[in-house]
């Protein structure tokens, strides 16, 4: 992670030093643009005027190669960076991080990942989560010199994987059943169902995770947040197919140990 982040602050060092091609730098420009009027909730006719901008620019932007692309998200990172630690100093959000991230604390509020003004991600999960998004924004996930390296996804669900949360729609019945409880029986109720859907929404992300890591216990884990979301048979499958694959090393015991909690707890169900 070390050497990711000097090769990114080496690239933002080159566009500083050595102008931005002309389509890059418009691109640029658009992306701000963009991401101001999203951040004042701007109507839909103005953000697609602004969308189509975007689009326009990058299309001139990419003939030249991905290197002016690297050296503009680059330098948006840093600036990204500096901002959002303003904005944890001071808890406020300051016009030029509204430039470069948009409705981005709002987002991470709405996702339970802001309390205040203190951000949950890590400095170094903030830098992959920025990638991505600048990525995803213009499309460009495919391009595999864009691509965070995978031991910057690893940083990136390791986050993930530490902070699940319901979705939104979740959250929201979640709550209400617990405005509405009125008694213990009621309470636990609720209490199972935002664990359910919070172990639900890890195992996404495992999935997520073992598709693009090789080396990462998925069946061991499945097994883990299947047993903690309630679904035993789920989570002895889970661990059978672990252990048929390393009867030993680190995870073998703990494995055995939760496939025979698993199959004891599914058959007092």
């Amino acid at each position: 992670m070390a050497r990711v982040e000097h090769a990114d602050h080496e690239l933002a060092e080159r566009g500083r030093r050595e102008p931005l091609a002309g389509p890059v730098r418009a691109l640029g420009s658009a992306i701000r643009q963009f991401h101001r009027l999203e951040a004042r909730d701007s109507d839909a006719r103005t953000l697609g005027e602004a969308r189509r901008a975007v689009d326009s620019a990058l299309i001139d932007a990419i003939p030249g190669g991905s290197e002016g692309l690297l050296e503009l998200r680059a330098i948006e990172l840093e600036g990204f960076l500096d901002e959002v630690h303003r904005f944890e100093r001071t808890g406020e959000q300051s016009d030029e991080l509204y430039s470069l991230a948009g409705g981005f604390v709002r987002s991470m509020t709405s996702e339970g990942w802001c309390d205040g003004h203190s951000l949950a991600p890590t400095l170094p999960a903030l830098r992959v989560m920025f990638k991505q998004m600048w990525n995803s924004f213009l499309g460009l996930e495919s391009r595999r010199e864009l691509e965070p390296t995978l031991d910057e996804q690893r940083v990136l669900y390791a986050f993930y994987l530490s902070r699940p949360h319901p979705s939104r729609g979740s959250r929201d019945a979640i709550a209400a059943a617990r405005r509405g409880a009125r008694d213990a029986t009621a309470c636990r109720a609720a209490a199972e169902a935002e664990r359910a859907a919070l172990e639900s929404w890890r195992l996404e992300r495992i999935t997520r995770l073992a598709a693009i890591d090789p080396v990462y216990p998925a069946d061991y884990a499945r097994g883990v947040a299947s047993f903690r979301r309630g679904d035993y048979g789920a989570a002895a499958n889970a661990f059978r197919s672990w252990l048929s694959a390393h009867a030993d090393g680190p995870l073998a015991l703990r494995a055995q140990n939760y496939l025979r909690a698993a199959v004891d707890a599914n058959r007092t169900e």
